[in-house]
């Protein structure tokens, strides 16, 4: 199974229009692929595109403390 690679910018964008249904998709597939024995990796596009690794997540523990930062506020 491939890394699955989550945009913070994306991630930001739906926390600001709190569209939490697209967050929870974003999320469970994160966490299937942990379960699947891949990483999810964090990255944040820069103002020149560039893509820039953020954070890697291999365990699902500390990727359920990731979800629980992102939907805190929701």
């Amino acid at each position: 199974m491939e890394d699955y690679i989550i945009s913070v910018n994306k991630i930001e964008e739906l926390q600001t229009i709190r569209d939490v249904q697209a967050l929870e998709m974003i999320l469970e597939r994160a966490r299937r692929t942990i379960i699947g024995g891949a990483a999810v990796v964090l990255v944040r596009e820069r103002s020149g595109g560039q893509p820039e690794k953020f954070e890697t997540f291999t365990d699902e523990e500390e990727f359920r403390r990731y979800r629980e930062r992102v939907l805190r506020y929701l």
